[in-house]
């Protein structure tokens, strides 16, 4: 007790104490308090009102008022105060013991200086004459991904992306830059710290900047790699600053944005025994069996089974860590950098890890010298069950798990169960996904070495050469291995057990597959630079010889039968045969060569009247040696209105409005093949017989066509660029027009097809015109202590086909010359039969018939050409849209508050159209899950089958149920305006809300910053495809897809 009284005295002592010592803390504090005065005013002694005014490291501040002025407490006469206001630079005043202080700010011009990256050089923005578009690393770093593509969707004027996969690893966007000015083949250009290599899984966090070089002046210092556009992706580099480490982790929780609804057992049984009524048919389901499917079986040999929902987890989790250092002094300046990326696939098994290391330096030698050195390593895995994702195959998960019955359990008697009309479909995506294998291990090496002379005794002239090595090398590594399952018979309720194979043989026995590619490049860039200014005239300009060098093989065998089957070698098989008995082994090897010669000059009267030539002569062993050499010039001008006398008057207003007008020829060689000009040889199986001999057959592939050249590109663009009101207000607009030629083409569309023979493989034969506009609109401002940014792009291109080698024989409404790259042929659905008489007395599909295959409830085809029936060959025409969009915009909004941040991010695509699942080349998307009800005898999307037509229900959005295929009397399943859909759409594609710790409470623990974040991506959609279950970038031509992804992220970012 005496114990427990003392220490209560020595508690109330403490207390007493801590009270009275915070009393005079805060006395003194409130003692020491300072008031200061001031008046803040522009260069030209006009007053700025609203200035924002803070003592540094604390939230203590205020704002000027009407007259420019201000009062404020400090809490010291030493303190610093913060002066910042939209349109000026941020400055710093120590006090220094004054109580009053005039304060001049200055105008920002970071707008107008800004550098902007432009090929094998950099240039100020205000220069610019071509029409470029930038984004910076901390625009990239507000979406969570995993893959550089998908990033920029939306944030660029003229980029235009579709991102068709969900798949980790896999998930990139593919990219095209003003649309589309060619038949075949128009991706950029990828070029990463000058040297053309991909950048989609680069970490995000090495990134410094990515420019797009749009118009034939930007472009055309990479001549006939230009045509579709050029994307320039700079790292970052050291700067000269003590060593900053900075350490970013994230988590991501994953979910599929979109799924369709699929029918679940008791319901399948029902619709498919409806189907075979509209077919004239009789049921195969019974009444038993539907009442199990849907109250339980007590023998357990049914049970309702959702197949989707036992390969496809509810969520997934990803993780992405990096920790850089930036530092250097005027010496040495180094970017040092590591990251990893583990994302678990929505699918299990299918998982991707990614490590990148990077290390940029910057050497200053003596007497003008510099040395870059930048070497960067990735390692890709990817991991995958014995499934393929793409919406082509067969093999894919979403299409097996639609093929099992629905009411069959997972497994019986301790078995997967198959079951299927086809007891030959052993199919099982659980059995699939668990027992087999598909993996692949991508090592990427890159490294580039510059060596710069800046020549002392010539202001501005210096000497460079930078040579580049790059290595690519793939293993993959696939098993796949028979397993016993159970097979369930309808009509006897019985399971049998029997031995299903998932190799790539027929034998039921176990295959491996070990295959490794590896692709060398290898580039040399010497150049001269040369930038000086003579009074009012600035000049610059650049020479440079480049040679690429690529070189690739690839090597691979697939071994069968395994006695041990836990370990997967090729030496470990019994044979390496397949089902026809050929040795089942591969390789071959490739090698391409392109050099060029550049030249650029720039010049600048007075910051006024800007002009800029540029040109490349190009050469590449595409072609053949009289045809591999092309000249690609273009020349831009522009004009600084702002700066000219008679503009002074709304200088205050405008500060900057120029006009840019350019010119040019740009090339593509993407749409042909190596040595295409060249006579190849074909190796064919056993086919030739002499005697009883069977032998191998060589021959070559056809006609060639030594006459092939590039595709040419003539680009036209003008644009301006407004700047007003100190920079809160901003606008970019650009109208190009685009005339491709010399198209490379099929040899055999010059002809009609009744001629037969043999044609030349690829011919130079096509015209495409592509026009479109870009518009950019900015506004920036700060309302007391709260800054907020808002900025929106929209850009539209549409192209025409004006010239198409066609057989005259074809019909108007058949032929391409004047229609829109990538319209979809298909019959003009003309609505559904209500009745018989109707059928009778309508034209239709000539190869069915009437009534016993034609029925009430499927789709009127319009018969174009007049002569009383519906063939695919004579009355299919162009349909819709493409499913490329041709306009795509996005709108990106944040603010700050104090510590706090946030920004939201719509992006979206209009005038595109889609198939419900594509079509294929023979004109049927009869084949695929999503437009056939049951197909394949299997499961269906509940909106395909819910909605279907009926006596009634004849107002219905699809047509009658069936059973059966195209191929064999479903006059549903041709390729129809019926199955069209609007595919535009607008997504919330980023939201993130941030806050930032204050700095003054982490310098004591050794830190500079300390940031939370909280991220979604995708989070919603608005689309006409929503009732469908279908993301509106899913792909075409579907069998079934890996679904695009909604994330949710926590971050966490550390500066040391």
């Amino acid at each position: 007790m005496e114990c427990d009284k003392r220490s209560f005295i020595w508690k109330n002592r403490f207390l007493q104490s801590l009270f009275l010592a915070l009393f005079f803390f805060l006395t003194s504090v409130a003692y020491a308090q300072v008031n200061v005065k001031g008046k803040v005013v522009d260069a030209t002694g006009e007053t700025l009102i609203g200035v924002n005014v803070l003592v540094k490291d604390t939230n203590q501040g205020t704002v000027t008022d009407g007259s420019g002025e201000f009062t404020l407490s400090v809490p010291s006469a030493n303190s610093t105060l913060v002066f910042s206001y939209v349109g000026f630079l941020v400055q710093e005043i120590p006090l220094d013991g004054r109580t009053y202080l005039n304060v001049t700010m200055e105008q920002d011009t970071e707008e107008l200086g800004e550098v902007i990256v432009v090929g094998y050089g950099t240039q100020k923005k205000v220069s610019v004459t071509g029409s470029v578009a930038q984004i910076e690393s901390k625009d990239l770093l507000q979406a969570p991904s995993g893959d550089i593509t998908s990033l920029l969707a939306g944030k660029l004027p003229g980029l235009s992306t579709l991102q068709t996969s969900g798949q980790p690893g896999s998930d990139g966007a593919s990219i095209r830059v003003r649309g589309v000015s060619t038949l075949g083949k128009s991706s950029a250009t990828l070029i990463v710290d000058g040297v053309q290599r991909s950048f989609a899984q680069l970490d995000p966090n090495d990134i410094d900047r990515i420019s797009i070089l749009k118009d034939a002046s930007a472009a055309a210092v990479y001549g006939v790699q230009g045509a579709g556009g050029v994307i320039l992706v700079t790292t970052k580099r050291g700067t000269v600053q003590a060593p900053k480490i900075t350490y970013t982790g994230k988590v991501s929780y994953n979910q599929n944005t979109f799924f369709p609804e699929f029918l679940d057992g008791p319901d399948f049984i029902k619709w498919y025994n409806k189907a075979l009524e509209m077919d004239g048919k009789d049921p195969v389901f019974t009444q038993s069996l539907y009442e199990k499917a849907l109250n339980g079986d007590p023998e357990g040999k049914i049970q309702n089974t959702n197949w989707f929902d036992e390969i496809m987890k509810p969520g997934s989790f990803s993780t992405h860590h990096n920790i850089n250092v930036n530092g250097g002094n005027e010496s040495v300046k180094y970017f040092l950098s590591a990251g990893y990326l583990s994302q678990d696939g929505i699918i299990d098994n299918f998982d991707f890890k990614r490590y990148n290391v990077r290390s940029n330096v910057d050497i200053n030698l003596n007497h003008g010298f510099r040395l870059e050195l930048d070497l960067a390593a990735r390692q890709e895995d990817r991991k995958s069950g014995y499934f393929s994702v793409s919406n082509q195959s067969w093999n894919n998960p979403v299409t097996l798990a639609s093929k099992v019955f629905p009411f069959l359990p997972t497994t019986y008697e301790g078995l997967p169960t198959v079951g299927h009309f086809n007891k030959n479909n052993t199919f099982n995506p659980v059995v699939y996904n668990n027992v087999g294998y598909n993996n692949s291990v991508l090592n990427v090496l890159q490294s580039s070495a510059k060596f710069a002379w800046e020549l002392p005794w010539v202001k501005g002239l210096e000497f460079g050469i930078k040579m580049s090595y790059d290595k690519d090398y793939t293993t993959r590594r696939a098993w796949a291995a028979p397993v016993k399952v159970n097979s369930y018979d309808i009509v006897s309720n019985t399971y049998t057990e029997v031995l299903t194979n998932l190799s790539v043989t027929a034998n039921n026995v176990e295959s491996f597959t070990h295959a490794n590619s590896q692709f060398y490049r290898r580039t040399l860039q010497p150049s001269i630079n040369y930038a000086n200014t003579f009074g009012k005239h600035d000049i610059s300009g650049l020479f440079l010889f480049e040679e690429a060098l690529q070189e690739g093989e690839n090597l691979g065998a697939v071994a069968i039968d395994y006695d041990v089957t836990t370990l997967h070698e090729l030496d470990m098989g019994n044979d390496i045969k397949d089902n026809n008995g050929k040795p089942n082994v591969w390789g071959n090897s490739s090698i391409f060569k392109r050099a060029g010669f550049v030249g650029r000059i720039n010049y600048g009267f007075d910051n006024k009247y800007l002009v800029e030539l540029a040109a490349r002569y190009d050469g590449s062993s595409r072609f053949a040696p009289d045809n591999r050499w092309g000249f690609f010039p273009a020349a831009s001008a522009g004009w600084r209105i702002s700066e000219e006398p008679f503009f002074s008057g709304l200088k205050d207003v405008i500060e900057n409005l120029k006009l840019r007008a350019s010119a040019g020829v740009l090339g593509n060689d993407l749409n042909v093949g190596q040595f295409a000009y060249l006579n190849m040889m074909r190796r064919n199986p056993p086919t030739i017989y002499i005697g009883d001999k069977e032998y191998i057959s060589v021959y070559t592939a056809g006609e060639v066509n030594r006459d092939i050249t590039w595709e040419k590109t003539a680009t036209y663009n003008l644009g301006f660029e407004m700047m007003f009101n100190r920079g809160i207000f901003g606008i970019e607009f650009d109208y190009f027009y685009k005339h491709t030629r010399d198209i490379l083409i099929s040899g055999a569309s010059l002809f009609p097809w009744s001629l037969g023979g043999n044609y030349p493989g690829t011919v130079n034969g096509g015209e495409v015109a592509n026009r479109g506009l870009e518009l950019v609109l900015s506004h920036n401002n700060k309302v007391g202590q709260v800054h907020y940014n808002i900025k929106g792009n929209l850009g539209w291109s549409r192209n025409k086909v004006l010239k198409m080698n066609e057989s005259p024989n074809t019909p108007a409404y058949q032929k391409r010359t004047g229609r829109k790259l990538g319209e979809k042929m298909g019959f003009i659905a003309e609505g559904l039969y209500e009745s018989e008489a109707q059928i009778m007395n309508t034209p239709t599909l000539s190869h069915l018939q009437k009534i016993s295959q034609i029925r009430p409830g499927d789709i009127i085809y319009k018969d174009l050409n007049g002569d009383g029936k519906v063939e695919s060959s004579q009355d299919y025409t162009f349909l819709g849209n493409s499913s490329f969009p041709e306009l795509m915009y996005g709108l990106n909004m944040g603010a700050s508050w104090k510590n706090f941040d946030a920004s939201v991010f719509f992006q979206g695509a209009a005038i595109r159209d889609i198939f419900l699942s594509g079509v294929y080349g023979n004109g049927h998307v009869d084949a695929t899950i999503y437009t056939r009800p049951f197909h394949g005898n299997g499961n269906s999307p509940r909106f395909l089958i819910e909605d279907s037509w009926t006596p009634e229900n004849m107002d219905s959005e699809f047509a009658r149920l069936t059973t059966v295929a195209a191929e064999v009397g479903n006059a549903n399943g041709w390729a129809s305006s019926w199955w069209m859909r609007d595919a535009s759409y607008l997504r919330l594609k980023n939201a993130q809300i941030g806050y930032t710790l204050n700095s003054s409470y982490l310098k004591g623990v050794g830190l500079e910053a300390v940031r939370l974040s909280f991220t979604g991506a995708n989070l919603i959609t608005w689309s006409g495809l929503n009732k469908y279950g279908i993301d509106p970038e899913a792909p075409e031509i579907s069998n079934g897809y890996y679904p695009q992804q909604r994330t949710y992220e926590f971050g966490l970012s550390v500066t040391f």
